[in-house]
């Protein structure tokens, strides 16, 4: 994972549409609101279905009556005056088209060239009457002729006879509100998911004491009741780890010191100088277990002081690897730390740096020290061989190495970089190794501003 802030605009976007892809609950939303266009399409088609029957089997034959009585008064031939007094305050009119002549009790002349064919229509009084059906927008015309005249019957605001829109918006709301509830109760159901997620998160960074909570007792909670007894099982193995690591450390420091005292009574020469040299590498690991144990307990405790980080660093290089050629770059600083542990941290890092340098003369190790408004980072870099990508999610794993048979060469015992992690963890912080094969190796530690 890398430390740079979230940049805005296209990875914003991505990092979105990532989230939604991966969240159960926004598929959850999709599905519902597939669910409800389709229950809507369904509804208003068997609505529409369900109307266009009952205006066939109900309507329409009364309005077939209806027109044929006008007509019968209407006269034949047609009497304008007649048409203008049947079509009085009525949503009819008429329109007229002689031999020699045509009239229209509406404000406009038919187009007759704009009418649509709907079929015809029977007269449930007269069998031998027929009409054909045409239609205008919401306008319908029936169309009959007696003798030369072509009669055309229309009829106004047809959508008066369909459901209302009242009722309509009466059945869209209920089936919102019944899709509302279903997506509540559904997310209510998956809720234990999201706390089953936020807490192998936190088993993740460590946090083995979180306990998940438990807000039913269904397969979901039994879930969540194996979740947390993991958690336990793991933290007590890991438990039980320390707890000889710190045993086997305590107990090798006796024998330790005694050939310590025993080594101080021989006489100087090759063979006591190498016994030294390993007794002080065995001393060093012991020490190293120690703090790395002290530092991964549940209760531990750092030291933190209101200090010059860019003058630590000037001393511990002046003091301990002053006739070393290192490369600083370093900005005032002051932070609250554990000026302890981070001279234990770079102390480690440069170490590792100065290994690791070998076969590049050109190019000394670089330490560099850069601030921002929320954080502070202590970067280390060598210009080495560089390590395989494969290997450096593991590199913070305690006695882990890249390459064993490098071990006789440099030395160690794969402790330093998980040391340095748990110091970082003290601080709240994060350490992260970049390194590129033939190009050399970067660790980065981030350490929050007091």
């Amino acid at each position: 994972m890398g430390f740079g802030l979230p940049v805005r605009g296209t990875g914003t976007l991505d990092q979105m549409l990532t989230r939604i892809q991966h969240s159960l609950s926004a598929k959850l939303i999709a599905l519902f609101i597939c669910a409800g266009a389709i229950l809507l399409l369904l509804v208003g088609s068997i609505m529409g279905r369900g109307f266009s029957q009952h205006f066939r089997s109900g309507i329409e034959p009364f309005m077939i009556h209806y027109i044929e009585l006008m007509q019968q008064q209407l006269g034949s031939p047609p009497s304008p005056e007649n048409a203008r007094r049947l079509t009085a305050n009525t949503i009819v009119d008429i329109h007229v088209f002689g031999p020699h002549s045509k009239w229209t009790t509406a404000d406009n002349y038919l187009d007759t060239a704009s009418l649509v064919s709907q079929g015809q229509a029977g007269s449930n009084i007269n069998a031998n009457a027929k009409y054909q059906l045409h239609r205008i927008g919401h306008k319908l015309f029936l169309e009959t002729h007696d003798g030369d005249y072509q009669i055309y019957f229309q009829i106004n605001n047809t959508d008066a006879l369909k459901p209302g829109t009242e009722y309509s918006l009466i059945v869209l709301g209920l089936i919102i509100a019944i899709l509302i509830l279903i997506y509540l109760v559904t997310r209510s159901i998956f809720r234990p998911i999201e706390d089953i997620e936020k807490g192998v998160k936190l088993f993740g960074e460590g946090n083995l004491l979180h306990k998940i909570p438990k807000r039913r007792n269904d397969q979901l909670g039994e879930l969540t009741n194996s979740v947390n007894q993991m958690a336990e099982d793991i933290s007590q193995m890991l438990e039980a780890k320390r707890q000889f690591l710190l045993g086997i450390s305590h107990e090798l420091r006796s024998p330790l010191a005694r050939c310590k005292v025993n080594l101080a009574l021989l006489e100087e020469s090759s063979a006591r100088s190498d016994i030294n040299h390993d007794i002080e590498a065995m001393d060093s690991l012991i020490g190293e277990l120690l703090e790395s144990e002290r530092l991964n307990s549940p209760h531990r405790v750092i030291q933190p002081e209101e200090i010059r980080v860019d003058r630590l660093i000037t001393e511990l290089i002046e003091s301990e690897f002053s006739d070393q050629n290192i490369n600083l770059k370093l900005e005032s600083i002051t932070s609250s730390v554990d000026p302890a542990r981070v001279r234990l941290l770079l102390r480690n890092l440069i170490q590792n740096a100065l290994k690791y340098n070998t076969g590049n003369h050109d190019k000394a190790p670089l330490v560099r020290l850069k601030k921002n408004s929320r954080y502070f980072t202590l970067s280390v870099q060598d210009f080495g061989q560089g390590i395989a990508r494969e290997h450096i999610p593991f590199l913070t794993e305690p006695f882990y190495r890249a390459d064993p048979s490098r071990r006789r060469l440099t030395g160690g015992y794969g402790l330093g970089l998980y040391l340095c992690s748990m110091i970082m963890r003290a601080h709240s912080g994060h350490i992260k190794v970049t390194s590129e094969v033939g190009k050399g190796t970067r660790i980065i530690c981030r350490f929050p501003r007091s």
